[in-house]
């Protein structure tokens, strides 16, 4: 029988956990993600929350990266940026969003807060 035991260890870029396995004789530690990893399933995910709400004031795609907040906790840093449209757009498509993509991520498993930053071109006209 295989005894496992969850182990947390200190390191420089900070709390990091692992999966000990214990096998006759050894000892095996399995990696599990670390606060800078972001899987696949969280961009996806971030991606689809945002293409689905700001498809219409030009979204044109999205940065995604793993950072830490004033007070050092965990954090998702996405720059979302637009293409230039003649029309204005009209600053109400942000209204909510962080709320949408923070439920999106909690139902995958995400805890990450997600800080988004929005980078419109600088002749853009936006619409109050």
């Amino acid at each position: 029988m295989t005894a496992r035991r969850h182990t947390e260890f200190v390191s420089r870029r900070g709390l990091t956990s692992r999966i000990a396995v214990a096998k006759p004789g050894r000892m095996i530690y399995i990696p599990l993600m670390t606060d800078e990893q972001i899987s696949n399933s969280t961009k996806r995910t971030v991606e689809k929350v945002l293409r689905d709400r700001l498809a219409a004031a030009g979204f044109a795609g999205a940065e995604i990266r793993a950072d830490r907040d004033g007070d050092g906790d965990p954090i998702l840093v996405v720059d979302v940026n637009y293409d230039f449209s003649d029309k204005p757009i009209s600053s109400k498509i942000t209204f909510g969003l962080s709320t949408e993509v923070r439920r999106a991520l909690l139902a995958v498993g995400e805890a990450r807060f997600p800080q988004i930053r929005h980078h419109f071109n600088e002749q853009q006209k936006i619409a109050s």
